[in-house]
């Protein structure tokens, strides 16, 4: 039996914090989470503002403006009519308003910043009262501005690497290429360090899925310091984390030069920055000063007076995972001994230590007490500060959609182009998801600027799945480079062969020895086309080289075993390759699956050479067995679907999913591009009885992909998923069809508002199979009862609705359940539970 509920509005502790706040310091209290509550209340603006006119201390007007735009706006304008007031006592309202509402679902960023409130309790009066800003000394105002000059020159250009043209690599303006990333505040370590190879994919969906349900927030590229995200606000060591790839060191690029634009922090006099992999150069002990001077030499006979005010100096160390040396941070509960930091104290600017002791003094406070101090590192580094007295840890997670597109936009200084690239992208979903991340975002864009600007290219498909992507980047490089290499096939494919060990190894960076082992010869990359897809690096010891991006090695190991291995050798090569449980062969399988498809390797035929067609045979009878061994395993059914799709094959995946009746992903994490791939191969499936998708991290773009084959299922499972108000626009294009045979729809704890409701009364009202509708853990306020009694009074299949856990107030469920009593006569099998 159901159980249904009432929302108990329970007194929060942080309400009693508020009450000891006087007018000025709440409202100073609400510009400093302004932001935060501009980004927590974007689902939930329309029922706060229902409240602060229910209270009257927001105008009809007032309420009716708000209510008529879309909800990110709405939280914008909610905040800043509260904010306009003359007295606090909309913002008294406001903040009672989040802790009545605290438990709800829709409420979980809302209820995060209360707790916060709570846990800091009287020490707030402190933060809401700590001045940023003091005036810089008379004698430091040259220097400092001539500081700051240099700076916004050294930061002033993004360079990219070109794959087509004589140039190898293009510069623009940093501030007209830059792209804001998704920043989110996280102590990953803690819960989840993996090897990087692993740091990514479904791994990486799970940690977008919690920053879209409002459970962890998202912090801009200037509010990692002076902002109420933290420990305190005038935070003092911060930590970003983030894979391969994401933008760490473009993002450092950005606070530096819009700091020496004097943009932002503006509480700092002098900031510093350093790379941890030119730190490794310093084989001996040194001091701070001696790294600063280095740097930046003209500060010398400055130095000493900047030192004096540490509170206004920000250090920034780039890329931790770099670093060759460990960096050991004592137990909390043995700081005071003597045993681990003996002889290793570096108390003043002049000390002499190592590197690690130089930077353990910094977090520590033993050494420039009271400067801040910002690390950026990959996951695998993160152990390494676990116990370091940190602040804020953050951890990268890419572009989000608005971001795709500005990103897009920048590449191409032609507008069409740009649009053009972006609306292909946009109607491929595996292509368009890879682009959370600012590499795949780049070798995209790098691959289809030559297709949609050369005209020879016009004619020429451009990529649908990933292994055509890279297919297309690889023989794009080859094409532009091929004078430089006189061999470029074997050259290719003895680096797919070193590349595959990597991938088998876990080996992501490559020394002399990987080259002989395989035959080759370093100097082979210094002037050959493989600069584009090796990079450089010079090490303490020696040169090393790393791929640009794990999947340019794993296509090209894909690449190599499939056009040089014999059939029965390729055979028991993926048997043995997807049994591995650690998912290192993921997607370099999906490659293998992608170079059967004929369309796809046919653009390398005449740089590689025929495909072995005995090898393709293999790997479609492999994706069949596959297919069949994996219907009771989740994983191994995506997988599986990524194969089909890569295939590219209609006749193998109308084999494989003619006849299947039910598909259960229920609590697997389903990115946008497993919807999209799960949409494909459902779409050859004659009637799916039942599809449960319960609580898999769903959301508006996944639902983009499943609206077109939703109207073949039955009894469809969506509920726990972040679908919002345009995912349910999605999903009505589906009721709409007039072969629609769906009949359980459950959308319980769907993140929807009243938004949503004229359209899902509209499809509803022209469905006439839907007869068991599940709304309950919603955002439907009374706002939405009058939609809602037209849509169960019209839809006349409709058997139970479930309004549940909504924010009705008492008048709302009333006339719920009064409608319901009048309708007993007609319709006694109808159910309305609130």
């Amino acid at each position: 039996m159901e159980c249904c509920y009432y929302l108990v509005f329970l007194p929060a502790a942080a309400a009693g914090v508020l009450d000891g706040f006087s007018d000025l310091q709440l409202r100073r209290l609400t510009k400093l989470y302004r932001q935060r509550l501009e980004d927590a209340t974007a689902d939930v603006a329309h029922a706060v503002a229902f409240s602060l006119y229910a209270k009257t201390v927001i105008a009809n007007v007032e309420y009716e403006e708000i209510a008529g735009i879309d909800s990110d706006k709405a939280s914008q304008l909610l905040l800043q009519m509260v904010l306009s007031k003359e007295d606090a006592k909309a913002a008294r309202a406001m903040w009672q308003s989040f802790t009545d509402f605290r438990e709800n679902n829709a409420f979980l960023k809302v209820k995060k910043i209360l707790q916060e409130i709570e846990d800091k309790g009287d020490s707030l009066h402190k933060e809401i009262n700590w001045a940023p800003d003091e005036v810089i000394h008379d004698c430091l105002v040259a220097i400092h501005r001539q500081h700051q000059e240099i700076l916004r020159k050294r930061n002033a250009t993004l360079a990219l690497t070109s794959i087509h043209g004589c140039k190898l690599e293009k510069t623009f303006p940093l501030d007209k290429h830059f792209t804001e990333l998704l920043i989110i505040p996280s102590l990953r370590y803690q819960e989840q360090v993996q090897h990087e190879l692993l740091a990514r994919g479904r791994e990486h969906a799970e940690w977008r899925k919690q920053v879209l349900r409002r459970s962890l927030e998202k912090v801009r590229h200037h509010e990692i310091f002076g902002s109420s995200f933290g420990k305190c606000t005038h935070c003092l060591y911060a930590v970003i984390s983030g894979v391969a790839g994401i933008g760490k060191t473009t993002l450092v690029q950005k606070i530096v030069h819009d700091w020496a634009e004097r943009k932002i922090y503006g509480q700092f006099h002098f900031l510093f920055q350093f790379k941890f992999r030119e730190l490794n150069n310093y084989q001996e002990r040194t001091s701070l000063k001696q790294i600063i001077l280095h740097s930046y030499p003209y500060l010398e006979k400055d130095l000493k007076k900047i030192m004096e005010n540490p509170n206004r100096i920000l250090l920034i160390f780039d890329g931790l995972d770099e670093f060759q040396e460990p960096i050991i941070f004592p137990d909390i509960q043995t700081k005071s001994s003597n045993s681990e930091t003996k002889g290793t104290s570096c108390l003043y600017l002049e000390s002499w230590c190592s590197i690690p002791d130089i930077i353990r003094a910094l977090f520590q406070g033993q050494l420039l007490l009271g400067c801040s101090v910002l690390v950026t590192t990959r996951p695998t580094a993160l152990e390494s500060l676990q116990k370091a007295p940190v602040h804020l840890y953050a951890e990268i997670l890419g572009f989000s959609e608005a971001q795709i597109k500005d990103y897009f936009l920048k590449f191409n200084s032609d507008t069409k182009v740009s649009l053009e690239m972006l609306a292909y992208v946009e109607d491929n979903a595996i292509l368009y998801t890879m682009c959370y991340n600012p590499s795949y975002c780049w070798v995209i864009c790098s691959s289809l600027e030559a297709t949609f600007t050369s005209p020879r290219l016009r004619d020429w498909s451009p990529p649908k799945t990933i292994t055509q992507l890279y297919a297309n980047y690889i023989h794009n490089i080859l094409k532009n480079h091929a004078r430089e290499a006189e061999e470029p096939r074997e050259l290719l494919l003895k680096t797919g062969d070193m590349a595959y060990m990597g991938v088998a190894e876990r080996v992501i960076v490559f020394s002399d020895y990987h080259f002989h082992r395989y035959g080759l010869q370093p100097s082979n990359f210094l002037s050959g086309f493989l600069m584009q897809i090796l990079q450089k690096e010079n090490s303490l010891k020696d040169v090393v080289y790393s791929f640009f991006h794990l999947t340019v090695q794993e296509f090209l190991a894909a690449l190599a075993k499939f056009f040089q291995t014999p059939s029965p050798k390729l055979s028991q090569l993926l048997d043995e390759t997807s049994t591995t449980k650690d998912g290192r062969y993921e997607i370099f399988l999906q490659f293998i699956a992608g170079l059967s498809c004929p369309a796809t390797t046919g653009q390398l035929k005449d740089l590689i050479g025929e495909v072995p067609q005995e090898n393709v045979y293999k790997v479609v009878d492999w994706i069949k067995q596959r297919f069949e061994s994996a219907q009771r395993h989740k994983i191994q059914l995506l997988n599986t679907l990524y194969y089909l799709f890569e295939a590219q094959n209609k006749a193998l995946v109308q084999e494989t999913m003619g006849q299947v009746r039910q598909v259960d992903f229920s609590f697997q994490i389903m990115s946008p591009v497993d919807c999209y791939v799960l949409a494909v191969a459902l779409g050859h499936c004659q009637q799916l009885q039942n599809l449960h998708l319960f609580n898999c991290s769903i959301e508006s773009w996944g639902m983009k992909s499943l609206k077109n084959v939703l109207h073949k299922c039955v009894n469809v499972r969506l509920a726990q998923n972040r679908l919002g108000d345009q995912g349910v626009k999605f999903l009505c294009e589906a009721l709409r069809k007039p072969d629609c045979q769906m009949q359980t729809l459950e959308l319980w704890m769907a993140n929807l508002t009243d938004g949503c409701v004229e359209d899902l009364c509209s499809a509803l009202c022209t469905n006439v199979s839907v007869t068991d509708l599940n709304l309950k853990d919603n955002a439907f306020t009374d706002r939405s009862v009058p939609t809602l009694l037209q849509l169960v009074e019209k839809c006349s299949s409709l058997r139970t609705i479930n309004l549940c856990n909504n924010l009705f107030n008492e008048s709302g469920r009333q006339k719920l359940e009064v409608f319901e009593g009048k309708m007993k006569h007609t319709r006694p099998e109808l159910k309305i539970k609130v």
